[in-house]
């Protein structure tokens, strides 16, 4: 069920910008008839993020971000955005495994100041194919000790 969240995830903003249009965010969305969506993909993902180990402090600003509407709380959601993206990076530095995907997400945060659609859309690219690349590995060395 986690292959299909990720997944899901990381399809939803190509359907956001595909049916509706770049806008200069992905929370501006919210201001759309596809709020429903952005609101399911930042919920799932926050569920996801709190039942892994280290994630839970991103699950928890990811969550207040979608509660504080950038059009009713604009900074208090900008603030929880840049700090939801540095506790990701913090995760990621942390992680046991794949730290490549650290300084891939650095990277993918520099482009932020050029395109702030698109440097998100990278992250969450890049975050969606670390957790990915988590669960092929946990099932691969599943799969071996089964053997």
């Amino acid at each position: 069920m986690r292959i299909y969240s990720i997944g899901f995830v990381a399809i939803t903003p190509f359907i956001l910008v595909l049916c509706h249009g770049p806008l200069f965010s992905l929370s501006q969305y919210w201001n759309t008839p596809f709020q429903p969506l952005f609101i399911l993909s930042n919920a799932i993902t926050s569920y996801f993020f709190f039942s892994t180990p280290n994630w839970r402090v991103p699950s928890f600003f990811l969550m207040l971000l979608t509660a504080f509407s950038l059009q009713w709380h604009g900074t208090v959601h900008d603030i929880l955005a840049i700090i939801f993206f540095i506790t990701c990076a913090y995760a990621l530095y942390h992680a046991a495994r794949f730290r490549y995907y650290f300084y891939m997400f650095l990277v993918a945060m520099c482009i932020i100041p050029f395109s702030l659609l698109i440097g998100e859309i990278t992250g969450i690219l890049l975050l969606c194919s670390y957790h990915a690349q988590i669960l092929l590995y946990k099932h691969r060395l599943d799969n071996r000790h089964e053997i």
